[in-house]
């Protein structure tokens, strides 16, 4: 017999529904949308491109992120996810092979009910993959919480958001699967974040 805790274990380690469409812009090199649950993201990436001269660096390819939310107000928030996905993505496209250009990736929200950053980074991967950019490896994110009670919820939808002490997102690479960025904001012990890796 299945006990209630253990029935509510294995539903909070699921993942939502993940739905991805590849080339769905025309006017961009290769383009995304990928909706994790509820939460829409559509990705646009151009390059290798011409760079801006004060953009060039001489042996590596200039990586820019911008990021636009639906109500298309800019603020502090849009910085930082614009600087986690580059972060993210800094190791991952091949830049020695595209010095002296330049790789655009561009984020639009289209609505957020849970793990925003992770669905953006996933999408921005898939875009990425979809254009033939010379990569080192692909990554995949995701996103969890710990609650008041310490109870751990895989990808939560917005509502278990509202029950979360504390937030992590992690970006694992494809070949040795170690974390390549990893955001985390709340209250927690060492020992849950050693639980939640």
């Amino acid at each position: 017999m299945v006990t209630d805790s253990a029935k509510t274990m294995a539903n909070s380690l699921n993942i939502r529904r993940m739905v991805c469409e590849t080339n769905v812009l025309s006017r961009s090199d290769c383009s995304a949308a990928l909706s994790q649950g509820a939460t829409q993201v559509m990705v646009a990436a151009n390059g290798p491109a011409e760079v801006k001269f004060k953009n060039a660096e001489s042996e590596n390819c200039h990586l820019e992120v911008q990021y636009r939310s639906n109500a298309g107000q800019e603020d502090i928030q849009h910085r930082l996810m614009e600087s986690l996905i580059k972060r993210s993505f800094v190791r991952v496209v091949a830049t020695p092979a595209f010095c002296r250009s330049a790789v655009y990736i561009y984020v639009q929200e289209m609505t957020d009910r849970g793990g925003l950053l992770a669905c953006s980074i996933n999408a921005s991967c898939l875009a990425l993959i979809t254009s033939g950019v010379e990569l080192n490896f692909t990554v995949a994110a995701v996103h969890c919480i710990m609650t008041e009670d310490g109870a751990m919820i895989l990808d939560p939808d917005h509502k278990q958001l509202k029950l979360a002490r504390s937030s992590f997102t992690f970006v694992f690479d494809s070949i040795g699967k170690n974390t390549v960025t990893s955001y985390v904001h709340g209250s927690f012990t060492f020992e849950e974040y050693e639980q939640v890796v």
